[in-house]
This record gives structure tokens, C-alpha cells and sequence, in this order.
């Protein structure tokens, strides 16, 4: 299942940052925003763009919060508590480090730039499903209504099921086919340089694969 534009709009909206006009290397600004969003590596985007390291840093957190709330809602989860969540949250930072993608020479178009970016979708979620079915099943089975008092509770039983299940598959983590995607790095107004929303959406689509 793609995840929806929606869902991972919220990270576009951050990364609409200006590139500097003179000397506007497109291939390297978009590895600085990539290596930023998935591997926490501001150094080349700090480089491109007028923002501190922990302003990057904060759009990191924020990118992997994204896809801790898309965790929730593609597994049907409500909410949980802060302790859970930081346990989804820590799952993709672990999963974000093997992040495979490869930035090619962008191509002039107009004003803009296209540039190719290959990906090797992360498939450790995707081939966890079997075994997130059946540790479901049994914890359905197994469980004693009288020790979840309320929603949270159960929610939170049932992201840990899944948390835990996908983390003790890390170790046969491996990637599924590469894929090509052509991102636009499109010039503003005012001369400004930055990533259409829908280049963060398709990208993000493909980094893991559900």
C-alpha cells in the first residue's frame, strides 16, 4: 500500500526551503535533502540552504514522526502513549540508516531541474507481514481483557506486537529492486530554488516498501 499524499505532506511543506540562486547545483541540493530526511546527515544541506543544524535536525524528527503516525494508521491503531510512540519512533530511525538512493546529474528544463533519484525500497516491513499476522493473531487469542482497561492500553499492546516483531526481523533487512524516480526542483518567484511536494511524496512512497 502507497501511503497517502496527505499523510507525508506535512514533511513536504518543511522542505520547501530555498537553494541558493548563483552557482545552484540541483543534484547535490536534493542529496542534501535526502541524506537529511533519512539519514539525520545535514552537512550537504546545510551547505545549500539558509538553516542551522538543528533546524535540520527538527525536520528530521519531523519526517519520522510522519511515518510513525502513517505506522499507526496503516496498521489501524489509534492512539498510544508517548513511551510507544517514541518506540515506533526509534524502529524507523533504525530502519531510515539503510536508506539506499543514488542522485543523479540533474537535467535542465526550462527554469527547473529534473533529477533522476534510484532507490532500493527497504523491504524489512513488507516481509514482516506474515509474522505480524500470525503474532496478532495470537496475542488476540492469548489475551485477558482485564489487564487492557481501556483503548490506550490495547493500542499500545498491539503497536509493541508489531514493533517487536518487525525489529527482530532487522537483521534480515534487505532491499527489493531499484526503482528510478524523477524529481522536480523547481525555481520560485523570487528566483529561489526548492522540492515540489510531489517530489517528497513519490520519494517517500518507494523508501520503504509496505
Amino acid at each position: 500500500m502507497k501511503k497517502k499524499a496527505a499523510v507525508i505532506f506535512m514533511l513536504a511543506a518543511v522542505l520547501m526551503l530555498a537553494g541558493c540562486v548563483g552557482g545552484f547545483d540541483a543534484t547535490k541540493y536534493v542529496r542534501g535533502v535526502l541524506k537529511n530526511i533519512y539519514l539525520g546527515d545535514s552537512a550537504e544541506y546545510c551547505e545549500m540552504v539558509d538553516i542551522t543544524k538543528e533546524e535540520a535536525a527538527d525536520e528530521y524528527e519531523q519526517g519520522i514522526e510522519v511515518e510513525a503516525d502513517f505506522f499507526l494508521q496503516y496498521y489501524g491503531i489509534g492512539g498510544v502513549s508517548d513511551e510507544v510512540y517514541q518506540q515506533i519512533v526509534d524502529m524507523y530511525k533504525t530502519i531510515y540508516q539503510q536508506s539506499k538512493f543514488e542522485v543523479q546529474e540533474a537535467v535542465k528544463n526550462g527554469d527547473d531541474y529534473n533529477v533522476e533519484v534510484l532507490i532500493d525500497p527497504i523491504d524489512v516491513i513488507v516481509n514482516s507481514e506474515e509474522d505480524i499476522s500470525a503474532a496478532v493473531d495470537e496475542f488476540i487469542e492469548t489475551a485477558d481483557p482485564e489487564d487492557y482497561p481501556d483503548d490506550q492500553s490495547i493500542n499500545d499492546a498491539l503497536a509493541e506486537v508489531v514493533v517487536d516483531v518487525i525489529n527482530g526481523n532487522m537483521p534480515k533487512l534487505g532491499w527489493l529492486e531499484q526503482k528510478s524516480i524523477i524529481v522536480k526542483v523547481e525555481k520560485d518567484s523570487e528566483g529561489y530554488y526548492g522540492l515540489t511536494s510531489d517530489a517528497i511524496s513519490q520519494l517517500d512512497q518507494d523508501m520503504i516498501a509496505y
